[in-house]
């Protein structure tokens, strides 16, 4: 027997197992090290998900308390609340919700929602205890009526939405856009109805929840009406005589005088009436929500006077005088006006 090819084949066997050995062990060892990233990354992926949730939280409820702090500063003229209140609106986290299945579920929009709920409730309740809504006009200014304005300024900017929100809806309509206004006017149909709630419905018309509510929307009538009027009109145009009735208007509460302010429409151009277009009928629009669940409400009467003085087509001998034509937008606003003031 040839002892050297035994003993070659023998040392071939061995080495063939030795490589055979440090592979599985290779192989081994790479597995081991793709379980160990795999796990890695799922940690840096649950990490990075709490991270964000908890930046987004913080992040939107700053802005919120330093919207609402302009809201109620007397430092703040309206412009600037109408500002800071539609920013406020928008900075709910429910706003920010993104649909992500691992953490961003329907579930946790409707906690979002609730938070939302229960954050606002708890400041309004402290804004309206310090308002008398009978006496409250959208024409009122100055630090005297500073929660007034908060209040108007809230009423006027409950429809804003988050772009992020909208683009969302936008790349997936199955998704129900919602603003504050909407969840608040669902509570209120709901409770008209007598159907079931859900827990932030149900925290929307508890007690003087209900009542803010209401009033909220009641002033959204007629804040959004006076930025109306305010394109309509222009009061620096007032004569003396005008200026005379205004004051016995405020001085006997309605009862005599009249607000005429001045009308600037025929001068207005075409985007100034489309805003006025959209203010009026955002205006009853809420009006008429109010009238679906059964209440009544009316222009606040300083409002109200100003509108009745203003005449926004001429008489047909006037027009036939000046060879002009009723244009159609201006019967649009006669028409919505007429609504308003009835």
């Amino acid at each position: 027997m040839n002892y050297s090819l035994l003993f070659l084949a023998t040392l071939a066997f061995t080495v063939s197992c030795s490589k055979v050995h440090e592979v599985e062990k290779n192989m081994n060892e790479m597995k081991s090290s793709t379980e160990l990233m795999s796990t890695t990354t799922d940690l840096m992926k649950e990490t990075t998900t709490v991270m964000y949730q908890q930046i987004r939280s913080k992040e939107a409820e700053d802005t919120r308390d330093k919207k609402f702090t302009m809201l109620k500063s007397k430092d703040e003229d309206f412009g600037s609340k109408i500002a800071a209140a539609a920013v406020y609106f928008k900075s709910f986290e429910y706003q920010l919700w993104s649909d992500q299945v691992q953490f961003d579920d329907n579930k946790t929009r409707e906690e979002l929602i609730l938070d939302g709920v229960n954050e606002f409730t708890r400041r309004a309740s402290d804004l309206y205890s310090k308002l008398k809504t009978n006496k409250m006009s959208p024409v009122n200014s100055g630090k005297k009526h500073n929660d007034e304005m908060a209040f108007y300024a809230l009423a006027a900017t409950m429809h804003m939405n988050h772009h992020f929100q909208e683009e969302l809806v936008e790349k997936r309509p199955q998704i129900k856009l919602l603003s504050f206004y909407d969840i608040v006017k669902e509570a209120l149909r709901k409770d008209s109805l007598g159907m079931t709630l859900n827990e932030n419905e149900e925290i929307l018309v508890s007690g003087i929840n209900k009542e803010i509510m209401i009033e909220l929307i009641k002033a959204r009538v007629d804040m959004i009406a006076a930025l109306a009027l305010k394109n309509l009109t222009d009061k620096r145009e007032m004569n003396l005589g005008q200026k005379i009735k205004a004051a016995i208007f405020k001085i006997t509460a309605g009862k005599l005088g009249a607000i005429d302010i001045p009308e600037v429409f025929t001068t207005a151009n075409e985007s100034t009436k489309n805003q006025i277009i959209k203010y009026l009928e955002s205006s009853l629009k809420a009006r008429r929500f109010l009238a679906s669940i059964s209440l009544e409400k009316n222009l606040e009467k300083t409002l109200l006077s100003a509108f009745e003085h203003i005449q926004i087509t001429k008489s047909e001998q006037e027009q036939e005088a000046a060879g002009a034509e009723i244009k159609e937008k201006d019967i649009e606003i006669k028409k919505l006006i007429d609504e308003l003031i009835e």
